[in-house]
């Protein structure tokens, strides 16, 4: 899935009776947000506008000359 330009990986599971959402920047795989809910849509909606937020604000940069350790840039 795409969120504000980047690649992310939702993981939501349930641990009694709240649900555990987790969202990733798939590459390189850090982490991005996390939220609790009642429902998996709750606690995914939660994650999401969160997570949107937090990615519209990162600013994508070319890596500096010679660099090859920044995949997708």
């Amino acid at each position: 899935m795409q969120l504000a330009g980047w690649p992310i990986r939702i993981v939501t599971y349930r641990l009694g009776a709240t649900y555990r959402t987790t969202i990733d920047n798939t590459d390189p795989g850090a982490w991005v947000v996390k939220a609790e809910g009642t429902t998996k849509q709750d606690a995914e909606s939660k994650a999401l506008k969160e997570a949107e937020t937090l990615l519209e604000n990162v600013k994508k940069q070319k890596p500096p000359t010679g660099c090859t350790s920044v995949p997708g840039f």
